[in-house]
């Protein structure tokens, strides 16, 4: 049975775009990993392709780009949905690691939101108060099943926003201009990489719940069945002078 992950393209746009810092959601809109992008003139915030300064302000650490406000605020967002979800399948699951590990993802995000809010106040990052409606329809749509079909639906919609929410971090990390965003960028990354772990160690996630991957090119084709399966040598001896 497949989980009930978002359309295919959907999800490809989500991961993809993360790792580009732009985004396919129309500006006003949740994207599918539980942010929100604000409509009317801080829409600049979205720090779209060619742009990622744009909306840039000065803080603790240096310049603090949009993308950098956007992960504060859709870790906040995802501590939301994901604290009760996960409480929730703790009592309700039909497996025991299926009670076990949500159970420590609502324990460990409870942690970390005291962590996000701090680093928000310090970098002056206004925070949301409430879910989502597209994170209220996954609550609702996790709450109505029951027994191997919660666990199934629960798993698989966590782990589709934290996969594309490590896949944000991710940019952030690399791209950001303040010192302050760009170690808390590695701890972000961390924390999402334990979510991840635990969700999987469900035995819940599996190949037809995951996401798309990203559409990629100058990738090499795979080898044919008669080459040689043996490693490639080490760069150094294939560099000149060794």
């Amino acid at each position: 049975m497949r989980g009930p992950r978002p359309a295919t393209a959907a999800a490809a746009c989500g991961l993809a775009a993360a790792l580009i810092l732009g985004g396919c959601t129309p500006v006003g809109r949740q994207t599918t990993d539980g942010g929100v992008r604000p409509a009317g003139p801080a829409a600049a915030d979205g720090g779209g392709a060619g742009g990622a300064d744009q909306g840039a302000v000065k803080a603790e650490g240096g310049l603090l780009t949009a993308a950098d406000r956007l992960l504060l605020v859709q870790l906040r967002q995802a501590a939301l949905w994901e604290i009760p979800v996960g409480r929730a399948a703790a009592r309700r699951g039909s497996q025991e690691a299926t009670r076990k590990n949500l159970g420590q993802i609502a324990t460990r995000h409870i942690r970390f939101d005291e962590v996000n809010r701090r680093m928000a106040a310090k970098l002056n990052v206004p925070l949301p108060n409430r879910p989502t409606a597209e994170q209220t329809s996954w609550m609702s749509e996790i709450s109505g099943k029951s027994g191997t079909d919660y666990d199934k639906t629960a798993v698989a919609r966590m782990r589709t926003a934290q996969g594309q929410l490590y896949a944000r971090a991710a940019a952030v990390r690399a791209s950001t201009r303040n010192t302050v965003m760009r170690a808390y960028a590695q701890q972000v990354q961390a924390f999402l990489n334990g979510q991840l772990k635990r969700l999987e160690n469900t035995g819940f996630v599996t190949v037809d719940t995951l996401p798309e991957a990203p559409v990629v090119t100058g990738a090499p084709p795979p080898g044919g069945p008669d080459r040689r399966r043996s490693p490639a040598p080490a760069a150094t001896s294939v560099l000149p002078g060794g």
